[in-house]
């Protein structure tokens, strides 16, 4: 699980995460970097993006789960 691996492993996982989120889904890899490392609202990540509101949460919930699976996997090798 991502709580019991060294902070360390649990970075380079969520780095590595970002990276294949951004290749395979651009958008949704685009509002992670706005919402959680730029502090955007959700409001004003999709006016960053030019997409709906509704749109911008859904790409965050895809991501979000995407990442969380992702990471997991990674951590559990």
């Amino acid at each position: 699980q991502v709580e019991s691996a060294a902070p360390n492993e649990q970075l380079l996982a969520v780095d590595a995460a970002l990276d294949q989120l951004a290749l395979e889904e651009p958008r949704a890899a685009e509002v992670v970097q706005l919402k959680y490392f730029a502090g955007f609202t959700m409001r004003e990540t999709a006016e960053a993006l030019g997409i709906a509101e509704r749109t911008a949460h859904r790409l965050w919930s895809f991501a979000r789960a995407w990442l969380r699976r992702e990471i997991e996997r990674d951590l559990a090798e």
